[in-house]
Protein backbone atom coordinates (compact mmCIF):
# COMPACT_ATOMS: atom_id res chain seq x y z
CA UNK A 1 0.00 0.00 0.00
CA UNK A 2 1.36 3.49 -0.52
CA UNK A 3 2.73 5.71 1.91
CA UNK A 4 -0.44 7.99 1.38
CA UNK A 5 -2.89 5.15 1.78
CA UNK A 6 -1.77 4.02 4.73
CA UNK A 7 -1.42 7.73 6.48
CA UNK A 8 -5.25 8.52 5.29
CA UNK A 9 -6.46 4.77 6.65
CA UNK A 10 -4.83 5.99 10.23
CA UNK A 11 -6.71 9.38 10.31
CA UNK A 12 -9.93 8.28 9.48
CA UNK A 13 -9.56 5.29 12.11
CA UNK A 14 -8.18 8.21 14.47
CA UNK A 15 -11.21 10.22 14.12
CA UNK A 16 -13.60 7.64 14.46
CA UNK A 17 -11.96 6.86 18.13
CA UNK A 18 -12.22 10.78 18.78
CA UNK A 19 -15.66 10.99 18.21
CA UNK A 20 -16.38 7.88 20.23
CA UNK A 21 -14.70 9.55 23.34
CA UNK A 22 -16.39 12.53 22.69
CA UNK A 23 -19.72 10.73 22.38
CA UNK A 24 -19.43 8.75 25.63
CA UNK A 25 -17.68 12.47 27.11
CA UNK A 26 -20.50 13.94 26.07
CA UNK A 27 -23.43 11.13 27.04
CA UNK A 28 -22.00 10.80 30.10
CA UNK A 29 -21.96 14.56 31.77
CA UNK A 30 -25.58 14.35 30.01
CA UNK A 31 -26.52 11.61 31.54
CA UNK A 32 -25.03 12.94 34.73
CA UNK A 33 -26.69 16.14 34.65
CA UNK A 34 -30.03 14.90 34.32
CA UNK A 35 -29.94 11.90 36.29
CA UNK A 36 -27.71 12.97 39.19
CA UNK A 37 -27.31 16.79 38.75
CA UNK A 38 -23.56 16.86 38.23
CA UNK A 39 -22.14 19.56 39.56
CA UNK A 40 -25.32 21.74 40.83
CA UNK A 41 -25.27 22.53 44.56
CA UNK A 42 -27.82 25.33 43.89
CA UNK A 43 -30.96 25.12 45.30
CA UNK A 44 -34.21 26.03 43.43
CA UNK A 45 -35.93 29.53 44.11
CA UNK A 46 -39.56 30.79 44.79
CA UNK A 47 -39.91 34.40 43.34
CA UNK A 48 -43.87 34.53 44.13
CA UNK A 49 -46.89 33.09 45.05
CA UNK A 50 -50.36 34.54 44.80
CA UNK A 51 -50.25 34.81 48.78
CA UNK A 52 -53.88 35.25 50.51
CA UNK A 53 -57.05 35.41 48.77
CA UNK A 54 -61.05 35.96 49.02
CA UNK A 55 -63.05 33.78 46.83
CA UNK A 56 -66.88 33.84 46.75
CA UNK A 57 -68.70 30.33 46.97
CA UNK A 58 -69.65 28.82 43.26
CA UNK A 59 -65.95 30.56 41.77
CA UNK A 60 -62.84 29.43 41.34
CA UNK A 61 -59.35 30.40 42.96
CA UNK A 62 -56.88 30.79 40.95
CA UNK A 63 -53.57 30.47 42.11
CA UNK A 64 -49.89 31.35 40.57
CA UNK A 65 -46.44 30.92 41.09
CA UNK A 66 -43.19 31.84 39.72
CA UNK A 67 -39.47 29.94 40.73
CA UNK A 68 -36.42 29.65 39.18
CA UNK A 69 -33.28 27.62 39.25
CA UNK A 70 -29.86 27.89 37.70
CA UNK A 71 -30.61 24.42 35.56
CA UNK A 72 -34.35 23.33 35.72
CA UNK A 73 -37.20 23.57 38.35
CA UNK A 74 -38.56 19.84 37.54
CA UNK A 75 -41.65 19.41 40.45
CA UNK A 76 -43.77 22.23 41.40
CA UNK A 77 -46.45 21.06 43.90
CA UNK A 78 -49.83 23.31 45.93
CA UNK A 79 -50.63 21.35 48.64
CA UNK A 80 -53.98 22.66 49.94
CA UNK A 81 -56.76 21.95 52.20
CA UNK A 82 -60.06 22.78 53.55
CA UNK A 83 -59.55 24.13 56.97
CA UNK A 84 -61.51 21.51 59.05
CA UNK A 85 -59.15 18.50 56.67
CA UNK A 86 -56.00 17.01 58.37
CA UNK A 87 -54.74 15.82 55.22
CA UNK A 88 -53.64 17.71 51.91
CA UNK A 89 -54.43 17.57 48.70
CA UNK A 90 -51.95 18.11 46.16
CA UNK A 91 -51.50 19.75 42.13
CA UNK A 92 -48.68 19.99 39.85
CA UNK A 93 -48.05 23.52 39.79
CA UNK A 94 -45.04 23.34 37.24
CA UNK A 95 -46.83 25.52 34.64
CA UNK A 96 -47.26 28.45 37.19
CA UNK A 97 -50.75 28.39 37.54
CA UNK A 98 -53.58 25.98 38.77
CA UNK A 99 -57.10 26.47 39.89
CA UNK A 100 -59.06 25.65 42.72
CA UNK A 101 -62.96 25.23 42.43
CA UNK A 102 -64.48 26.05 45.74
CA UNK A 103 -68.43 24.32 45.66
CA UNK A 104 -71.48 26.51 46.27
CA UNK A 105 -72.56 26.95 49.90
CA UNK A 106 -68.29 26.34 50.82
CA UNK A 107 -68.82 28.37 54.83
CA UNK A 108 -64.73 27.13 55.35
CA UNK A 109 -61.56 28.66 53.79
CA UNK A 110 -58.81 26.73 52.56
CA UNK A 111 -55.46 26.75 53.20
CA UNK A 112 -52.67 26.11 50.94
CA UNK A 113 -48.55 26.33 50.20
CA UNK A 114 -46.16 25.74 47.58
CA UNK A 115 -42.71 23.50 47.16
CA UNK A 116 -40.46 23.17 44.17
CA UNK A 117 -37.22 21.30 43.14
CA UNK A 118 -35.13 20.46 41.28
CA UNK A 119 -33.31 17.48 39.44
CA UNK A 120 -30.50 17.33 41.61
CA UNK A 121 -32.48 17.13 44.23
CA UNK A 122 -31.39 20.71 46.28
CA UNK A 123 -34.86 21.17 47.51
CA UNK A 124 -37.84 20.81 48.61
CA UNK A 125 -37.95 24.01 49.09
CA UNK A 126 -41.60 25.80 50.11
CA UNK A 127 -43.15 28.97 50.15
CA UNK A 128 -44.34 30.00 53.35
CA UNK A 129 -43.41 26.13 54.87
CA UNK A 130 -42.58 22.98 53.39
CA UNK A 131 -44.93 20.80 55.55
CA UNK A 132 -47.59 23.33 56.47
CA UNK A 133 -46.45 24.55 59.11
CA UNK A 134 -47.31 27.63 57.76
CA UNK A 135 -49.54 28.28 54.50
CA UNK A 136 -51.98 31.03 52.80
CA UNK A 137 -55.58 31.40 53.67
CA UNK A 138 -57.83 31.18 51.21
CA UNK A 139 -60.97 33.26 52.67
CA UNK A 140 -64.23 32.02 51.11
CA UNK A 141 -67.02 34.54 51.02
CA UNK A 142 -70.51 33.71 50.69
CA UNK A 143 -72.48 34.16 48.08
CA UNK A 144 -74.65 37.27 47.15
CA UNK A 145 -77.83 35.61 48.47
CA UNK A 146 -75.92 35.46 51.84
CA UNK A 147 -74.58 38.90 52.15
CA UNK A 148 -74.10 40.42 55.44
CA UNK A 149 -73.47 43.90 56.38
CA UNK A 150 -71.13 44.20 59.58
CA UNK A 151 -71.27 47.37 61.70
CA UNK A 152 -68.05 49.76 61.81
CA UNK A 153 -68.15 51.60 65.43
CA UNK A 154 -66.14 54.39 66.27
CA UNK A 155 -65.54 55.41 69.76
CA UNK A 156 -64.74 58.79 70.76
CA UNK A 157 -62.24 58.94 73.81
CA UNK A 158 -60.50 60.32 75.89
CA UNK A 159 -57.59 59.39 78.99
CA UNK A 160 -58.65 62.09 81.01
CA UNK A 161 -62.23 61.37 80.64
CA UNK A 162 -63.80 60.08 83.70
CA UNK A 163 -67.04 58.27 82.30
CA UNK A 164 -65.38 56.85 79.11
CA UNK A 165 -64.05 53.29 80.75
CA UNK A 166 -67.84 52.47 81.00
CA UNK A 167 -68.04 52.72 77.65
CA UNK A 168 -65.12 50.99 76.38
CA UNK A 169 -65.94 48.27 78.65
CA UNK A 170 -69.69 47.52 77.23
CA UNK A 171 -67.93 47.52 73.63
CA UNK A 172 -64.97 45.37 74.42
CA UNK A 173 -67.25 43.39 76.09
CA UNK A 174 -69.90 42.97 73.43
CA UNK A 175 -66.68 42.27 70.53
CA UNK A 176 -65.32 39.67 72.80
CA UNK A 177 -68.80 37.67 72.50
CA UNK A 178 -68.46 37.38 69.01
CA UNK A 179 -72.25 37.57 68.80
CA UNK A 180 -72.87 41.13 67.32
CA UNK A 181 -71.23 41.15 63.88
CA UNK A 182 -68.69 44.29 63.65
CA UNK A 183 -65.51 46.05 64.42
CA UNK A 184 -65.10 49.30 66.24
CA UNK A 185 -61.81 51.85 66.61
CA UNK A 186 -61.08 53.56 69.70
CA UNK A 187 -59.94 57.58 68.49
CA UNK A 188 -58.47 58.65 71.69
CA UNK A 189 -57.75 62.60 71.94
CA UNK A 190 -54.59 63.70 71.93
CA UNK A 191 -53.28 60.42 69.99
CA UNK A 192 -52.58 62.27 67.27
CA UNK A 193 -53.96 65.55 65.30
CA UNK A 194 -55.71 62.97 62.54
CA UNK A 195 -58.28 62.02 65.84
CA UNK A 196 -58.70 65.36 66.36
CA UNK A 197 -59.25 66.47 62.84
CA UNK A 198 -62.00 63.62 62.21
CA UNK A 199 -64.13 64.00 65.32
CA UNK A 200 -63.88 67.89 64.92
CA UNK A 201 -64.46 68.73 61.15
CA UNK A 202 -65.93 65.54 60.24
CA UNK A 203 -68.43 64.58 63.29
CA UNK A 204 -68.72 67.93 64.87
CA UNK A 205 -68.14 66.53 68.01
CA UNK A 206 -69.73 67.77 71.23
CA UNK A 207 -68.35 66.26 74.32
CA UNK A 208 -66.60 62.61 75.17
CA UNK A 209 -67.34 59.74 75.04
CA UNK A 210 -69.14 59.87 71.73
CA UNK A 211 -69.70 56.72 69.72
CA UNK A 212 -70.47 56.92 66.31
CA UNK A 213 -72.04 53.72 64.50
CA UNK A 214 -72.04 53.24 60.63
CA UNK A 215 -70.60 56.82 60.26
CA UNK A 216 -73.40 58.47 61.79
CA UNK A 217 -76.33 56.20 61.26
CA UNK A 218 -76.73 55.59 64.88
CA UNK A 219 -75.05 58.21 67.83
CA UNK A 220 -74.68 57.01 71.26
CA UNK A 221 -73.38 60.26 73.62
CA UNK A 222 -72.41 59.97 76.62
CA UNK A 223 -71.24 58.03 78.99
CA UNK A 224 -74.21 56.50 81.16
CA UNK A 225 -75.23 54.64 78.23
CA UNK A 226 -75.97 50.39 78.77
CA UNK A 227 -75.18 47.48 76.83
CA UNK A 228 -78.83 46.71 75.77
CA UNK A 229 -78.06 50.56 74.01
CA UNK A 230 -75.32 49.27 72.26
CA UNK A 231 -77.29 45.93 71.12
CA UNK A 232 -80.11 47.68 70.04
CA UNK A 233 -78.03 50.35 67.78
CA UNK A 234 -76.04 47.33 66.29
CA UNK A 235 -78.86 45.49 65.45
CA UNK A 236 -80.41 48.50 63.81
CA UNK A 237 -77.32 49.50 61.71
CA UNK A 238 -76.79 45.67 60.57
CA UNK A 239 -80.69 45.32 59.84
CA UNK A 240 -80.68 48.74 57.55
CA UNK A 241 -80.46 48.93 53.72
CA UNK A 242 -77.25 49.04 52.18
CA UNK A 243 -75.72 48.43 49.18
CA UNK A 244 -74.68 44.89 47.83
CA UNK A 245 -71.28 46.28 48.69
CA UNK A 246 -68.52 44.07 49.90
CA UNK A 247 -64.58 44.74 51.39
CA UNK A 248 -62.34 42.31 52.09
CA UNK A 249 -59.05 43.04 53.92
CA UNK A 250 -55.95 40.79 54.01
CA UNK A 251 -52.26 41.66 55.00
CA UNK A 252 -48.91 40.85 54.27
CA UNK A 253 -45.66 41.21 56.68
CA UNK A 254 -42.42 41.56 55.44
CA UNK A 255 -39.67 40.93 57.97
CA UNK A 256 -36.83 41.84 56.12
CA UNK A 257 -38.21 45.23 54.98
CA UNK A 258 -40.75 45.65 58.31
CA UNK A 259 -43.44 46.56 55.44
CA UNK A 260 -46.77 45.34 55.43
CA UNK A 261 -48.92 44.79 51.97
CA UNK A 262 -52.26 45.21 52.68
CA UNK A 263 -55.00 44.89 49.85
CA UNK A 264 -58.65 45.86 50.10
CA UNK A 265 -60.74 44.04 47.33
CA UNK A 266 -63.82 45.94 46.84
CA UNK A 267 -67.01 43.93 45.10
CA UNK A 268 -70.43 46.11 44.09
CA UNK A 269 -72.88 43.20 43.15
CA UNK A 270 -75.62 46.08 42.25
CA UNK A 271 -76.07 46.46 38.68
CA UNK A 272 -75.65 50.20 38.60
CA UNK A 273 -72.20 51.55 40.01
CA UNK A 274 -70.84 52.46 43.49
CA UNK A 275 -69.22 55.83 44.81
CA UNK A 276 -68.02 55.85 48.10
CA UNK A 277 -64.59 56.36 49.84
CA UNK A 278 -62.16 53.72 50.67
CA UNK A 279 -60.40 54.29 54.42
CA UNK A 280 -57.68 51.62 55.75
CA UNK A 281 -57.35 52.10 59.74
CA UNK A 282 -54.07 51.00 61.12
CA UNK A 283 -54.87 49.97 65.03
CA UNK A 284 -53.35 48.84 67.75
CA UNK A 285 -55.05 45.76 69.36
CA UNK A 286 -54.10 46.26 72.92
CA UNK A 287 -53.15 50.17 72.83
CA UNK A 288 -50.38 51.33 74.21
CA UNK A 289 -52.45 54.01 76.35
CA UNK A 290 -54.39 53.62 79.14
CA UNK A 291 -57.78 55.05 79.58
CA UNK A 292 -59.01 57.01 83.07
CA UNK A 293 -59.27 53.45 84.95
CA UNK A 294 -55.49 52.78 83.48
CA UNK A 295 -56.90 49.86 81.61
CA UNK A 296 -55.15 50.19 78.12
CA UNK A 297 -57.64 51.24 74.83
CA UNK A 298 -58.84 48.78 72.47
CA UNK A 299 -57.88 48.59 69.28
CA UNK A 300 -56.48 51.99 69.70
CA UNK A 301 -56.28 54.44 66.08
CA UNK A 302 -52.61 54.94 64.96
CA UNK A 303 -53.09 56.09 61.39
CA UNK A 304 -53.72 55.78 58.29
CA UNK A 305 -53.14 53.60 56.02
CA UNK A 306 -55.04 54.66 52.74
CA UNK A 307 -58.05 57.11 52.29
CA UNK A 308 -59.00 57.08 48.45
CA UNK A 309 -62.52 58.14 46.36
CA UNK A 310 -63.54 55.04 44.50
CA UNK A 311 -66.17 54.30 41.98
CA UNK A 312 -66.85 50.60 41.30
CA UNK A 313 -68.98 49.76 38.46
CA UNK A 314 -72.14 47.31 38.73
CA UNK A 315 -71.37 43.69 38.79
CA UNK A 316 -67.81 44.05 38.89
CA UNK A 317 -64.63 44.88 41.71
CA UNK A 318 -61.41 46.52 42.48
CA UNK A 319 -58.57 45.68 44.43
CA UNK A 320 -56.54 48.37 46.25
CA UNK A 321 -53.27 47.87 47.51
CA UNK A 322 -51.18 50.07 49.90
CA UNK A 323 -47.41 49.27 51.65
CA UNK A 324 -46.64 50.80 54.32
CA UNK A 325 -43.39 50.90 57.27
CA UNK A 326 -44.84 49.74 59.90
CA UNK A 327 -41.26 49.69 61.94
CA UNK A 328 -42.23 52.08 64.98
CA UNK A 329 -44.94 49.60 65.78
CA UNK A 330 -45.08 45.65 67.14
CA UNK A 331 -46.12 43.60 63.94
CA UNK A 332 -48.05 41.27 65.92
CA UNK A 333 -50.36 43.64 67.74
CA UNK A 334 -51.90 45.37 64.92
CA UNK A 335 -55.00 45.11 63.50
CA UNK A 336 -56.02 46.57 59.61
CA UNK A 337 -59.89 47.71 59.50
CA UNK A 338 -61.09 48.32 56.53
CA UNK A 339 -64.40 50.67 55.27
CA UNK A 340 -66.22 51.72 52.57
CA UNK A 341 -67.92 54.92 52.98
CA UNK A 342 -71.04 56.00 50.94
CA UNK A 343 -70.62 59.37 48.80
CA UNK A 344 -74.30 59.89 49.29
CA UNK A 345 -74.44 63.03 52.39
CA UNK A 346 -76.77 61.76 55.22
CA UNK A 347 -78.06 64.51 58.30
CA UNK A 348 -76.24 63.81 61.69
CA UNK A 349 -76.42 65.62 64.89
CA UNK A 350 -73.40 64.89 67.43
CA UNK A 351 -75.54 66.28 70.29
CA UNK A 352 -79.01 64.48 70.02
CA UNK A 353 -81.76 64.79 68.37
CA UNK A 354 -80.89 68.23 66.76
CA UNK A 355 -77.87 70.12 67.85
CA UNK A 356 -74.10 70.24 66.60
CA UNK A 357 -74.94 68.89 62.65
CA UNK A 358 -72.31 66.74 60.55
CA UNK A 359 -72.88 65.78 57.27
CA UNK A 360 -72.88 61.99 57.54
CA UNK A 361 -71.26 59.46 55.10
CA UNK A 362 -72.85 55.93 56.29
CA UNK A 363 -70.15 52.54 56.38
CA UNK A 364 -71.78 50.48 53.75
CA UNK A 365 -69.04 47.89 54.21
CA UNK A 366 -66.35 46.71 57.26
CA UNK A 367 -63.87 43.94 56.92
CA UNK A 368 -60.67 43.32 59.50
CA UNK A 369 -57.50 41.06 59.20
CA UNK A 370 -55.09 40.84 61.93
CA UNK A 371 -51.75 41.02 60.49
CA UNK A 372 -50.69 37.80 62.71
CA UNK A 373 -53.86 35.93 63.65
CA UNK A 374 -52.79 34.32 67.26
CA UNK A 375 -49.58 36.86 67.54
CA UNK A 376 -48.11 37.10 70.72
CA UNK A 377 -50.04 40.63 72.19
CA UNK A 378 -48.43 42.80 75.02
CA UNK A 379 -49.44 41.87 78.67
CA UNK A 380 -52.68 44.23 79.96
CA UNK A 381 -52.47 45.82 83.47
CA UNK A 382 -54.94 47.53 85.71
CA UNK A 383 -54.32 49.47 88.85
CA UNK A 384 -56.97 48.63 90.73
CA UNK A 385 -56.20 50.49 93.39
CA UNK A 386 -55.91 53.43 94.62
CA UNK A 387 -57.97 54.63 91.77
CA UNK A 388 -58.04 58.22 90.20
CA UNK A 389 -59.91 60.86 92.13
CA UNK A 390 -60.57 59.12 95.67
CA UNK A 391 -59.06 58.99 99.13
CA UNK A 392 -57.79 56.33 100.82
CA UNK A 393 -56.79 55.91 104.72
CA UNK A 394 -54.74 52.67 105.22
CA UNK A 395 -55.75 51.70 101.59
CA UNK A 396 -59.11 51.58 101.85
CA UNK A 397 -61.53 54.33 100.21
CA UNK A 398 -62.93 56.66 102.83
CA UNK A 399 -65.33 58.73 100.58
CA UNK A 400 -66.56 58.17 96.64
CA UNK A 401 -65.49 60.66 94.32
CA UNK A 402 -68.43 62.29 94.07
CA UNK A 403 -68.73 63.08 97.81
CA UNK A 404 -64.74 64.13 97.54
CA UNK A 405 -65.71 67.01 95.31
CA UNK A 406 -68.88 68.22 97.25
CA UNK A 407 -67.51 67.68 100.61
CA UNK A 408 -63.77 68.30 100.87
CA UNK A 409 -63.95 70.42 97.79
CA UNK A 410 -66.50 72.80 99.58
CA UNK A 411 -64.46 72.65 102.70
CA UNK A 412 -60.79 72.52 101.75
CA UNK A 413 -61.19 74.18 98.02
CA UNK A 414 -59.59 71.16 96.80
CA UNK A 415 -59.38 70.17 93.48
CA UNK A 416 -60.41 66.48 93.56
CA UNK A 417 -61.74 65.57 89.98
CA UNK A 418 -57.97 63.41 88.91
CA UNK A 419 -56.24 64.01 92.00
CA UNK A 420 -55.74 60.86 94.38
CA UNK A 421 -54.61 61.59 98.31
CA UNK A 422 -52.92 58.17 100.20
CA UNK A 423 -53.33 58.94 103.97
CA UNK A 424 -51.47 56.49 106.24
CA UNK A 425 -50.32 52.65 104.81
CA UNK A 426 -49.97 52.64 101.01
CA UNK A 427 -51.60 49.63 99.60
CA UNK A 428 -51.11 49.18 95.28
CA UNK A 429 -52.48 46.56 93.87
CA UNK A 430 -52.58 45.39 90.43
CA UNK A 431 -54.06 42.39 87.57
CA UNK A 432 -51.79 41.63 85.08
CA UNK A 433 -52.61 39.26 82.30
CA UNK A 434 -50.93 37.99 79.30
CA UNK A 435 -51.61 35.48 76.20
CA UNK A 436 -48.60 33.73 77.09
CA UNK A 437 -47.82 34.21 80.63
CA UNK A 438 -46.49 37.30 83.48
CA UNK A 439 -42.95 37.47 84.48
CA UNK A 440 -42.81 40.29 86.86
CA UNK A 441 -44.42 43.44 87.43
CA UNK A 442 -41.97 46.46 88.74
CA UNK A 443 -43.32 49.50 91.20
CA UNK A 444 -41.75 53.06 90.34
CA UNK A 445 -41.90 56.10 92.50
CA UNK A 446 -41.43 59.39 90.93
CA UNK A 447 -39.11 57.22 88.59
CA UNK A 448 -37.17 55.22 91.36
CA UNK A 449 -37.25 51.21 91.27
CA UNK A 450 -38.95 50.47 94.34
CA UNK A 451 -40.34 47.19 94.21
CA UNK A 452 -40.92 44.13 92.18
CA UNK A 453 -43.25 41.20 92.43
CA UNK A 454 -43.00 37.79 90.80
CA UNK A 455 -46.01 36.76 91.64
CA UNK A 456 -49.92 36.94 91.90
CA UNK A 457 -51.33 39.04 93.01
CA UNK A 458 -49.23 41.84 92.48
CA UNK A 459 -49.04 44.02 95.35
CA UNK A 460 -46.98 46.42 97.17
CA UNK A 461 -47.74 48.05 100.49
CA UNK A 462 -45.66 50.94 101.91
CA UNK A 463 -46.04 53.71 104.82
CA UNK A 464 -43.62 56.21 103.52
CA UNK A 465 -41.83 57.13 100.37
CA UNK A 466 -38.71 58.45 101.94
CA UNK A 467 -37.21 59.27 105.65
CA UNK A 468 -38.29 63.05 105.56
CA UNK A 469 -40.92 64.16 107.76
CA UNK A 470 -43.09 67.09 106.20
CA UNK A 471 -46.29 68.61 106.96
CA UNK A 472 -46.58 69.72 103.11
CA UNK A 473 -48.42 66.64 101.03
CA UNK A 474 -46.21 66.41 97.61
CA UNK A 475 -47.60 64.62 94.60
CA UNK A 476 -45.54 61.76 93.46
CA UNK A 477 -46.06 59.79 90.41
CA UNK A 478 -46.86 56.03 90.25
CA UNK A 479 -45.83 53.66 87.44
CA UNK A 480 -46.50 50.16 87.28
CA UNK A 481 -44.56 47.91 84.74
CA UNK A 482 -45.52 44.21 83.66
CA UNK A 483 -43.43 42.14 81.24
CA UNK A 484 -44.34 38.78 79.97
CA UNK A 485 -42.29 35.80 78.86
CA UNK A 486 -41.26 37.29 76.12
CA UNK A 487 -40.06 40.48 77.48
CA UNK A 488 -43.01 42.85 75.76
CA UNK A 489 -43.84 45.31 77.97
CA UNK A 490 -47.18 47.90 79.26
CA UNK A 491 -47.36 50.58 81.67
CA UNK A 492 -49.85 52.67 83.54
CA UNK A 493 -49.43 55.37 85.40
CA UNK A 494 -51.07 56.93 88.76
CA UNK A 495 -50.39 60.87 89.95
CA UNK A 496 -51.35 61.13 93.80
CA UNK A 497 -50.63 63.03 96.66
CA UNK A 498 -49.03 61.90 99.90
CA UNK A 499 -47.00 62.54 102.79
CA UNK A 500 -43.11 62.46 101.84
Amino acid sequence: MRLIGKLIIIIFIVGILLGASAYVILYTDDNDNNSNGGNDKESPQIIQVSGNLTVTAGKTAVITARFTDNVNVTEATLYYKTAESTSWNSLSILNESVSISIPLGTTSNYYYYVTVDDAAGNGPIGDPSTNGSQFYTITVRPGDEDLIHTVFIEEATATWCSNCPNIAAILHTLYATQNYNFYYISLINGSSSKVWDHLKNDYNINGFPTTYIDGGYQLIYGGSALESDFIDAINAAQSRTVPKIRVTVTAQYNNVTDEITVNALVENMEDIPYSGQLKLYLTEIVSHLNGYDSKPYQFGFLDYLLIEDIIIDGQSSDTYTQISDISAYDYENLMIIGVVFNSEKQPGYSLPPDQKPFDAYYADATDGAMLVEGGNLPPQLEITSPQKGKIYLNGNPILEKFLQRKILGYLFNMSLHNTTRLYGEKMITVTATDDSGVVKVEFYIDGDLIYNDTQAPYEWSFSKISKIRSIRIKAHLLEVVVYDDTGKTSSATLSFKARI
